[in-house]
């Protein structure tokens, strides 16, 4: 199996650690053991106890180190650096969340007095709307004029409603429900006034109308 650059390098490394381990452990032997070989060996007067035993391989010698029992498998993707989230614009030596934006500037004066005279006009409009409205307006034509009959100065004009379901013939003065004045019945129109607005335009039907 062919290996990366990056696990070539660290399989040098593990080598390395190795070795040095291997040089400690055997550099302790050898200072246990007296020394050099062909040296007067020291005995010691009393037996060996646990904490001599721990003295020199454990935590009793100080500056000592202790040989590792157990090798801890290496997490190779541990190595790998984790980017982190950064925000565009953001001061990376300064800690905490971005400050909220400045709010906007307030508007001119010359704003201030234009949306003050759209105001006006808007109210005005509204006043002379509300003028309007208020005034008695006649009520929207709601008959049908069909055409006419009889003679001329006696003709009879045909209506009929808005859903052509009752028909009216009127002579010129009638009323026709309660709302519509036959002013003048012509050939092929006729001229309704209205109930209650004397001075109100005559509203012209033609046939069909």
């Amino acid at each position: 199996m062919k290996l990366s650059q990056r696990e070539s390098r660290l399989l040098l490394v593990l080598v390395l650690v190795a070795a040095a381990f291997g040089l400690r452990f055997l550099f302790g032997l050898l200072g246990g053991s007296g020394g050099a070989p062909g040296a007067p060996r020291v005995e010691s007067a009393g037996p060996t106890t646990g904490r001599t035993a721990a003295g020199r391989f454990g935590r009793g010698a100080r500056g000592a180190t202790a040989i590792p029992d157990q090798v801890v498998a290496l997490e190779l993707e541990q190595l790998t650096i984790q980017p982190r989230d950064l925000t565009v614009g953001r001061d990376p030596f300064r800690f905490g969340p971005l400050p909220p934006p400045p709010p906007p500037p307030g508007p001119t004066a010359e704003e201030l007095e234009r949306r003050r005279r759209e105001e006006e006009e808007r109210l005005r409009r509204l006043a002379e709307q509300r003028a309007l409205d208020a005034i008695p307006r006649p009520p929207e034509v709601t008959v049908v004029y069909l055409g006419s009959f009889g003679p001329s100065a006696r003709r009879v004009a045909v209506f009929a409603d808005a859903g052509r379901d009752k028909l009216y013939n009127a002579l010129e003065g009638d009323i026709l429900e309660g709302k519509f004045i036959v002013d003048r019945i012509g050939y092929e129109s006729v001229d309704l006034k209205f109930v209650g607005f004397p001075d109100a335009p005559a509203k012209r039907l033609a046939i069909g109308g």
